[in-house]
């Protein structure tokens, strides 16, 4: 459990400094899939190397993207992106950092399930 938590925490930084690398040169959503692809490319390429279960799997997507929304709050919190105008400004960051961990969980899950299931 503890080493599945421990994956999850070093795929979410992952993810995160992959997608603040992609941001520099491109636009949000472009910069997001750039990021999911490159991450859950990598999450495959272990799992598959590791040989782990569906239950490591989802426990791995799962904690993936928890840590991956407690990161990007605590980065937008620390770091405003923009100086706040209105109630847009403030909320928008939370909201697409929680959108963008629910892709993460989703995608990582699934890709995670259907290449198990292959193997």
């Amino acid at each position: 459990m503890m080493k599945n938590l421990l994956r999850g925490l070093l795929f979410s930084l992952f993810s995160l400094s992959a997608f603040m690398a992609a941001r520099m040169v491109a636009g949000l959503w472009p910069s997001f899939a750039c990021s999911l692809f490159i991450t859950t490319a990598v999450f495959l390429f272990s799992g598959f190397k590791g040989k782990w279960s569906g239950v490591e799997i989802m426990l791995v997507s799962f904690s993936t993207g928890v840590f991956y929304l407690a990161f990007a709050c605590f980065g937008i919190y620390s770091f405003p992106p923009e100086p706040i105008r209105d109630l847009g400004d403030l909320i928008m960051p939370y909201l697409h950092a929680g959108v963008f961990a629910v892709c993460t969980v989703v995608v990582m899950g699934a890709a995670g399930m259907v290449f198990f299931r292959l193997r």
